[in-house]
Order: structure tokens, then C-alpha cells, then sequence
């Protein structure tokens, strides 16, 4: 080895004069290659170092590419997943600058194909697509057959992975259709195929399973691990071991990296724990550590020092954690697995790829919340509830706390380069994923595609280095624990109590805390729970729905009021609630707090009657959010409409009020457009658009039209708007697409990542007139008391109090879909010391003239 050293030094440094810096660059790639160690690549860095100054010609830069791919290799065989990518990135970047328009080289076998698996492994499924489709294009455009079928192959093994299984059979049969696949690559597209289909309950056609069984020892590899996906789906899982283990002696002899043995140890694991052997399922996962972590001792857990961002760590610790007799042990495993994924995915940068990474997330909280409440029913001590908030506060909305964190950083430092091009490539990085996403309904031509993703790539690229950069500038830590004294003094502040939900398969877990006490609730997710949640939603499907049976709403009304455990917060005034899943769809408001046989809705005891309810994404942002305005300005939005099938009636009246109300600035008509929405947003203090919104779906974002043309959560997510309060007087404008964790991605949600700091928004496609209504009453409301929650539940009150107004238009339907998003604001001390001091003169001249009366002179 000090050999070889020496000649790889020799290489590097003598005779600098005889050569050209091309032949420097081939003779230390062949000598890294020749020895191929960690102290030949520490000698390799500092070549790099060096050799990258250098750099003039495309020679140069052509054999540079081909030592950090070979670089790169040496890191992936070795399990430094996060290097090699780093390598590859470079790699390719460097390419397509400088090479490629002079040169062809097999940039796909070399770097794309072992990217986009890297890419995978790491969790970052968006990047992983992004490439492949990337290469297939390029092999396409280059009738490369070969690569064509590898990218499908990759491509249907992603959409697997991630559970998109229909996508995986299409990819499939694309590259089954491909004339000129080999044996092997049809055999594993058929094998994919056919375990997709057995996840769909489709029949696998593949294979014939009993033929397999009964001669499992003849048959490939490729036959066998569909026999055991099959076995697997039957829940056979005695006849799943006895494939799996003559699949284990096949796959060990062709398999050589650290990585892949140890995930056929934690396969081996995962069978043993199903057949309720927990000590062979721990002997197999200590068997996968010491591949992972040579010097791994068995007697004790791994430190997170030990660990690096590789996903069989995951996978491992997961499995430690539910075999666990110890509660607490169980949670400290978990909390590894945490630490791992974390690691994996802190180099996400796209806004899906950390909501698909979120969403990985979830099982595992909810196991450990499950614990935590196990052991804070047999404690007196609160701290596991704080925990359990912690856990929770960790993994919610956490994409819109990090926009919102870049965003505020760019506004302490405005003229800082570094975060001007970071948010600008991060604008770019959503508005080309918006096309890649419409591209199937587009006339974008196959190169265009292409030069799509390799822009795409390249902001990926580009993003990664510039977090590394400021991170360190600014010391930021995305993953700081949540300040439970902070919270406190707010909550105290606001004279408010904190209700958190978390909304997850097996149970609803509800954390609520105040200034004086905490509690920690578990709510069964049973078919007749879940039911009485998706039914009270639907009662807001339709105006008739609540009026054709209201002695059923008013039971279902009150027995989800105590299903969600509100009833142990009724003293509390003001409530600052954080939904998750089906419950950001609930209008708490229309809840009923009492039992009541009532019909007269005027009468019924709401929960808006005793409660001010705010509602919010995450605990942190209501923390962090202390503004306070008591002089607003508006700017209105009303395009009406008029004259088409579309008008908006009672908008026009809308105007006109808050014209009356406060300050505003009306763009009306014509003058409604998002162009000069834009134009003027950042001038006022409250921005209301009345108008159309939708939820959108699979293809198009949630959006909200202006007179020319609308605008969408994916072009929001790109503004910096700083607004204290959005008014959304429009249809279904809280309604979007769930995605579990982050919360609902509707144009309310597009507003919030904008940087509004407040929110009104509607759940549900409202009427027109008593819109109208509300939202007049609201402006009335907030001029008065200059408080946008207090004006927000009066103008409720105002409408159901409203004696004009008959019965049936009283329905929670009409008055109750508007939710706040923020935080509590005061009531204008000022207008009520001056109530105070009116009352109190009025009582004093009422007493001396009683006085008078009684007494005379």
C-alpha cells in the first residue's frame, strides 16, 4: 500500500513540467484507480483543488469529468451516498457546460443512471424522476435501446417504491414494448410489473405461484422474488421464509456492497417479526448493523455519531423500535430512525420531493405518539406531552415553515446576493416543475422536455451548494426543537389555549395546552369515528343538506363536538387550533357545545358563540407571528364578472360596503387583473379578492381567478407579499388537495407561502348574499375594534343575530365557512376604555339624580 502511495504521489506532483495538465489529470485518475483507498482519495481532493483552477480547454475539462465520475463510483461502491451525488452533480454540470457541445460521451451509463438510483436511495424521489426521464429522453433522441429499457426499469422501481403503482405498470410495459430489451431487463420489468399489480389486488400474470412453490428451488431469481412478493400479499409468510432463504443464497453470491447485503438481513428481519420471532428478527438486524457500522458493538445502540444518510438504517431501527418490550427504548430507536431521515433528506430541494420525504415521516410519528401517551398515562409528569407536541410541531407543515423562513431571512438581509438567487432559483425551480407537471396538455416538443429537466437539474444542483453557503453564514437549524416557554408567554399574551390535533391511520391524537395546564388525548380512528367526521363534513355539500334534517345535524353537531374532545376546553375563550388531515375541512365554528332539540338556529348553542377560534398550519408560526396593525388600508379585487355565466351579483354590493367600512382601493371590472393585483399588493395591509376560486386537482394547482387570467398556489409559493391580513371572498379557497403532514395545498395555503401573515378563506363554495353579508359586517367589525379575530367571529354572530334574515338562511351552511388563519390580534383597547368611561358617567349622573330625588337640593 506505501507502494503504491508513493507512485499515486509521484504521479500527482512530479514532473509537473513535462506534461500537460490533460495528462496530469488521466495519470492521477488511473493511479486513484490503481489503489483505490482512503488516503488515495484524500491525495485525489487535493488534486481536484488544484487541477479545477487550472481548467482552460475542453480537453481539460473532458478528462476532469472522467476523474470526478470515477471518484464518484469509488463513493457509491463504498455506501458515501451523499459524496458520490455530489460527485455525480458536478460531474454532469461541468458537462453540459463545457463538454457537451464538443464531445459525446456516455454521460447516461456513467453518471445519470447510478444518479438517479442515489437519488432514490436518498429519499429524493423528485430528483431521482427528474433524472431518469432525463436519460430516457436523451436515449431516446439517440435511439439507445439499452438505456431506454434501464430507464424504465429505474423509472417503474421508483413509482414503486413511493406507491404509485398504476405509474409503475405503465412504465413497464413501455419498456416491455421496447423491441430490442434483453431477457434479463423484460424479466425484471415483468417482475416489477407483476409486484405492482399484486399490490393492487390485480392478478399477477407473470408467473404461475403454486408452480414455484412446489419447485422454488430451480427457478431465478427474478420467479422467486415474485413468489415471495405473492406469498407475502397472502400473508403466507411460512412459505415466504422458505423462498426467501434460497433467494438469500442466490442474491449473496452476486451481490458485493455493504448496502445491499444488509437489506437482505433486514428483509430476513421483517419475515421473522411477522412470524412473531423477536429474537431471530434481532439477531438478523444486528447482523445488518455490522455491515453498516464495522466496528459496531451488539451489546449497545448505535450512536448518532455512527450513523450516515443511508436508508437501511432506517429500515433497521424502525424494526428495533417494534420489537421492543421497553417503551422507552422503543422511542429512542424511533428517534434514530428520525436522525437518519432527517440526514437523507436535508438536500431535498424541491417543494414535492420534501412532501413525499414528510409523508414517509408519518407512520413512524404516529408509533412514537402512540408510546407517548402510553407513558404519559402511567406519569404525573407532563414532559412526555411536551414531547409528543415536539414530535408533532417537527413534522407539520414543515415545507411552509421553511419558506417562510427563507422568505424572512431575505427580509433581514435584502441586499444579501446569496438569498436573492436563492429565492430566484427557487421560483424558477416551481414554475418549471408547473410545466413538467402540465406537459402531458401542452404542445411542448420532446427537446423541449428535455432542456426542461436539464434546467430543472441544474437549479437542483445550484440550490444544494447555495444552502450549504448560507447555512453556515447564517447558522441556521431547520430542525430546532419547538420553545415551549415561548409558546407559554404567547399563549398568556394572548389569553388563549393551544388545541393541536394529529390526525393519523390507527388514531387522532389531540394535545391541548394552556397557561396553566396540559393534556394529551387519544382518539380512536375506528369506522364510526371516522364516519362522524366525513358526515359532518358533508353536511356543507349543499344548502338543503343541514335544513332537510337539523334535529340530525344538531346530534351529529354536539357528538363530534365531544368526539374531538372540545368539551375540556369550554372555559377557554380563545383557542388557537391546529388541524391535520380531514379536520382542516371541519367548520369548528358550526360545531354545537351543548345537547339541544332546538330548530330555531338563532337559539343553538355554537361553538362560535363561546369560543374565538384562530386556526393554524404549525405551533412555530403562531409563535413567531406578533404583528399588530390597529390602522389597515385595503386593496379589493372584484372583477365580477358581469354579463357572463359567471357574474357575481352581490359583489358589487360587497364593494360598496367595505368602501363605507374603510379605507380601501377598489379594483373593479375591467381594472381587476392580476397584473395589477401584483402591481399594488405590497402597498396595503389587508388584500381581498372576491371572486371565483377552485380546489384544483392531480394536473392543475388551486387557483383563483382574476378578470384575464388566474393565479395558482404553485405561482403564490414564488411572491413575497407581506400583507397583514387575505381576504379570500371566493369558493372553496381552504379546499385543496391533502397531502398528510403539510396540510392542505389550497389557495389559502398559496397566500400563506406568499408571507401573508393572516388568512380568511372559505371551506366550501359559499352564497354569493350572505357573503356579501358577513364580509361587510366584518369590515364594520374591524374598523371599530381594529381586531381581525375578534371582527371575524362578531360578523358571524352579526349574521346568525341578524333578525332580517329567516331561519333557513341561518344554517351554519351560510354563515360558517370563513376560517382564520394566523393568530389573535387585541381588541382596540382604547375604544373600550372610552366605553368604560361613557358607562361610568352615565351611572354617576343616574345616581345623582336618584340622589337628587330622594333628598332634594
Amino acid at each position: 500500500m506505501k507502494n503504491h502511495l508513493l507512485v499515486l504521489c509521484f504521479l500527482c506532483f512530479g514532473n509537473v513540467f513535462s506534461q500537460t495538465l490533460e495528462d496530469k489529470i488521466y495519470e492521477v485518475t488511473d493511479a486513484f484507480n490503481l489503489t483505490k483507498s482512503t488516503e488515495a482519495l484524500t491525495t485525489l481532493n487535493n488534486s481536484i483543488t488544484s487541477f479545477e483552477t487550472q481548467l482552460t480547454t475542453t480537453d481539460e475539462y473532458f478528462a476532469f469529468v472522467n476523474l470526478l465520475l470515477n471518484k464518484a463510483h469509488y463513493l457509491k461502491v463504498n455506501n458515501k451516498n451523499t459524496q458520490a451525488i455530489k460527485g455525480y452533480e458536478k460531474a454532469y454540470n461541468i458537462y453540459n457546460d463545457k463538454v457537451a457541445s464538443v464531445y459525446k460521451y456516455n454521460i447516461v451509463d456513467y453518471c445519470l443512471i447510478p444518479l438517479g438510483v442515489l437519488y432514490n436511495k436518498i429519499g429524493d424521489h423528485t430528483a431521482a424522476e427528474n433524472i431518469i426521464k432525463t436519460y430516457i429522453s436523451l436515449a431516446e433522441k439517440n435511439k439507445n435501446n439499452t438505456q431506454r429499457v434501464a430507464g424504465a426499469i429505474n423509472l417503474s422501481r421508483l413509482y414503486q417504491t413511493i406507491g404509485r403503482h398504476q405509474l409503475a405498470i405503465d412504465i413497464a410495459n413501455y419498456g416491455l414494448n421496447i423491441k430490442q430489451a434483453s431477457t434479463l431487463q423484460k424479466n425484471k420489468l415483468k417482475l416489477i410489473k407483476s409486484r405492482s399489480e399484486a399490490r393492487l389486488n390485480k392478478k399477477a400474470k407473470f408467473i404461475n405461484n403454486g408452480d414455484i412453490v412446489l419447485n422454488f428451488k430451480t427457478q431465478s431469481i427474478e420467479a422467486l422474488e415474485l413468489a415471495y412478493e405473492i406469498a407475502i400479499q397472502k400473508k403466507d409468510y411460512a412459505l415466504a421464509l422458505k423462498i426467501f432463504k434460497n433467494l438469500k443464497g442466490l442474491k449473496t453470491n452476486v451481490l458485493s456492497s455493504a448496502n445491499s447485503l444488509s437489506k437482505i438481513y433486514i428483509e430476513e428481519a421483517q419475515l421473522y417479526l411477522l412470524l412473531k420471532q423477536p429474537e431471530d428478527t434481532k439477531k438478523c438486524l444486528k447482523s445488518a448493523l455490522k455491515l453498516l457500522i464495522p466496528n459496531y458493538s451488539s451489546k449497545a445502540m448505535p450512536l448518532e455519531t455512527d450513523l450516515y444518510p443511508e436508508n437501511a438504517f432506517i429500515g433497521i431501527f424502525d424494526l428495533f423500535a417494534e420489537i421492543q418490550t421497553n417503551p422507552k427504548k422503543a422511542i429512542e430507536y424511533y428517534n434514530l430512525s428520525f436522525y437518519v431521515s432527517d440526514l437523507l433528506t436535508e438536500n431535498i430541494t424541491s417543494q414535492e420531493g420534501k412532501l413525499i420525504a414528510l409523508n414517509e415521516k408519518r407512520k413512524r410519528s404516529e408509533e412514537s405518539l402512540n408510546l407517548l401517551y402510553y407513558l404519559q398515562n402511567n406519569s404525573d409528569d407532563t414532559k412526555y406531552t411536551l414531547e409528543a407536541l415536539q414530535l408533532c410541531e417537527r413534522y407539520k407543515a414543515s415545507v411552509l415553515k421553511e419558506t417562510i423562513s427563507k422568505k424572512n431571512l431575505l427580509k433581514e438581509h435584502p441586499k444579501d446576493s446569496l438569498l436573492i438567487t436563492q429565492q430566484k432559483l427557487l421560483n424558477n425551480q416551481e414554475q418549471i416543475i408547473n410545466k413538467l407537471t402540465r406537459a402531458p396538455f401542452t404542445n411542448f416538443t420532446q427537446d423541449q422536455k428535455l432542456e426542461l429537466r436539464e434546467q430543472l437539474s441544474s437549479i437542483n444542483i445550484e440550490l444544494k451548494d447555495l444552502k450549504s453557503i448560507i447555512d453556515k453564514k447564517y447558522a441556521t437549524n431547520p430542525k430546532a426543537s419547538l420553545d415551549i416557554l415561548k409558546l407559554n408567554t404567547k399563549l398568556i399574551k394572548d389569553q388563549s389555549t393551544l388545541v393541536n390535533y394529529f390526525y393519523g391511520k390507527n388514531a387522532l391524537y389531540q394535545i391541548i395546552v394552556s397557561d396553566k395546564a396540559t393534556a394529551f388525548n387519544k382518539i380512536l380512528l375506528n369506522d364510526l369515528n371516522t364516519k362522524a367526521i366525513k358526515t359532518f363534513i358533508k353536511y356543507f355539500d349543499s344548502p338543503s343538506a343541514i335544513n332537510n334534517n337539523i334535529s340530525k345535524y344538531t346530534t351529529d353537531a354536539y357528538s363530534l363536538y365531544k368526539l374531538l374532545k372540545l368539551n375540556e376546553v369550554k372555559d377557554k375563550k380563545n383557542l388557537i387550533i391546529i388541524p391535520d388531515g380531514f379536520l382542516n375541512f371541519i367548520p369548528f365554528d358550526a360545531l354545537l357545545t351543548t345537547k339541544t332539540k332546538n330548530k330555531t338556529f338563532g337559539n343553538m348553542p355554537f361553538f362560535v358563540k363561546s369560543h374565538t377560534a384562530v386556526f393554524n398550519s404549525n405551533v412555530s408560526l403562531y409563535i413567531k407571528d406578533n404583528s399588530t396593525k390597529l390602522k389597515h388600508s385595503v386593496l379589493g379585487v372584484f372583477p365580477v364578472f358581469k354579463n357572463t355565466s359567471q357574474e357575481l351579483t352581490y359583489s358589487i354590493d360587497e364593494a360598496k360596503n367595505i368602501k363605507k367600512e374603510i379605507e380601501s382601493t377598489l379594483l373593479m371590472h375591467d381594472q381587476a387583473t392580476k397584473s395589477n393585483f401584483l402591481k399594488q399588493a405590497n402597498k396595503y395591509s389587508i388584500l381581498h379578492l372576491s371572486t371565483h376560486g377552485t380546489s384544483g386537482d392531480f394536473f392543475e394547482p388551486a387557483q383563483i381567478a382574476f378578470m384575464d387570467q388566474p393565479i395558482s398556489t404553485t405561482e403564490l409559493y414564488g411572491l413575497n407579499l407581506n400583507p397583514e391580513l387575505v381576504v379570500l371572498s371566493a369558493c372553496e379557497t381552504g379546499v385543496g388537495e391533502i397531502k398528510r403532514g403539510e396540510g392542505v395545498l389550497s389557495i389559502a395555503r398559496g397566500f400563506q407561502y406568499a408571507g401573508a401573515k393572516r388568512v380568511l378563506y372559505s371551506l366550501w363554495q359559499i352564497s354569493d348574499l350572505s357573503t356579501s353579508q358577513i364580509i361587510t359586517s366584518f369590515y364594520k367589525q374591524l374598523d371599530n375594534s381594529k381586531s381581525i379575530s375578534y371582527a371575524n367571529q362578531q360578523s358571524k354572530l352579526d349574521y346568525i343575530n341578524n333578525e332580517d334574515i329567516k331561519n333557513l338562511k341561518k344554517s351554519p351552511y351560510y354563515w360558517s365557512a370563513f376560517t382564520l388563519y394566523g393568530s389573535f390580534d387585541k381588541v382596540n383597547e382604547t375604544n373600550n376604555l372610552w366605553l368604560i368611561i361613557g358607562l361610568s358617567l352615565v351611572i354617576i349622573v343616574l345616581l345623582l339624580w336618584l340622589f337628587k330625588r330622594k333628598n332634594g337640593k
